[in-house]
């Protein structure tokens, strides 16, 4: 089997655990390798670091990374990885113009690009996703599409791809991302043997359970922010809705209009997030039982609120306190 060329790009606003874990473990598939005693058809990768000019830059927080490559040196690559980024105020592209006919050319070549986390906004920015999905850290969603109308934005998933146009949302999302660049280019058993062996982790819930449900913005629009902050600090007011409609002095019509062009969401959405937000911290901080907690941000009927929450984080009340509740040791803690 031949070599798996990859280039891994680096920038100055590369986040370089997101390059540091895909190389290391494309770097190390030796060691696999070396341990497997039943396949000996083996895998081979050959990662290099790549960046604008050849040798050191410092990157995210200070952090100096050795680039092994120019662009301009790198002929022909399998694979490029886009690691996440800190996003500048104007297009990245505007201080790194080679790196578009770069990227779209070695793509028409046929390599595939991949990217994790913020690094979709460089993609974005090639035009290469231009009505395609793809997905981001959910908490920048908006202002992808926002900056990027033609994209389909999946951002409750971990990982899209569409014509050999990969992306991983959120940093961490290395780990899922190189677990499935190692399905893509080997097959799910070689892929499910190497993912043990360095032990990644996979997000397989999507970013659903971690989204902030309440992460939106108001538009500068004070008078739906103010009738906002008091739903948050009267959830158990009987009639939110009515209520917070009456407190701005708006036609309900014109309220709902209006809820809807600051926020994103609907009134009644809104309520049902902060609610959920609220079940949230009981769920990861106190041991209440569920119903409690349901009656506790002012749902009587528990089924309700167990189909409720678990359309909006993708699991159920349970199963959530298991993953976050911070009362609850994880099992392989050893502690003396």
């Amino acid at each position: 089997m031949k070599s798996l060329s990859i280039s891994i790009l680096a920038l100055e606003e590369t986040m370089v655990y997101t390059l540091a874990g895909p190389h290391d473990i494309f770097s190390s598939i030796h060691l696999f390798n070396q341990s497997s005693q039943v396949d000996k058809n083996y895998f081979t990768s050959s990662p290099h670091i790549v960046g604008p000019q050849k040798g050191l830059i410092t990157c995210y927080n200070g952090l100096a990374i050795n680039c092994q490559k120019s662009l301009e040196e790198v002929n022909h690559t399998d694979l490029i990885i886009i690691p996440s980024l800190e996003l500048p105020d104007e297009p990245i592209l505007h201080k790194y113009p080679e790196l578009k006919n770069w990227l779209i050319n070695h793509y028409r070549q046929g390599t595939t690009i991949a990217c994790i986390c913020l690094g979709s906004f460089l993609l974005a920015e090639t035009g290469l996703l231009d009505h395609k999905i793809c997905t981001t850290h959910w908490a920048f969603t908006q202002r992808m599409q926002t900056t990027f109308p033609t994209l389909e934005i999946h951002s409750d998933k971990i990982i899209t791809e569409q014509n050999n146009l990969i992306c991983s949302g959120g940093a961490t999302s290395w780990q899922d991302l190189t677990s499935y660049l190692l399905k893509k280019f080997t097959n799910a058993e070689k892929a499910r043997e190497i993912n043990n062996f360095f032990l990644l982790n996979s997000h397989e819930d999507g970013q659903t359970p971690f989204t902030d449900l309440l992460n939106i913005s108001f538009a500068n629009d004070l008078v739906i922010q103010k009738t906002c902050d008091w739903i948050n600090n009267n959830l158990n007011s009987p009639d939110l809705l009515r209520t917070s409609i009456q407190l701005s002095a708006l036609t309900e019509r014109t309220y709902k209009r209006r809820f809807k062009q600051a926020t994103g969401l609907s009134p009644l959405e809104y309520i049902q997030n902060i609610r959920i937000e609220h079940a949230k911290k009981q769920l990861e901080n106190t041991q209440k039982n569920i119903q409690t907690i349901s009656e506790d941000i002012n749902y009587t009927d528990g089924s309700y609120f167990r189909r409720l929450f678990k359309r909006k984080t993708g699991m159920t009340a349970q199963t959530y306190r298991k993953r976050f509740s911070t009362l609850n040791p994880a099992k392989n803690h050893l502690k003396k």
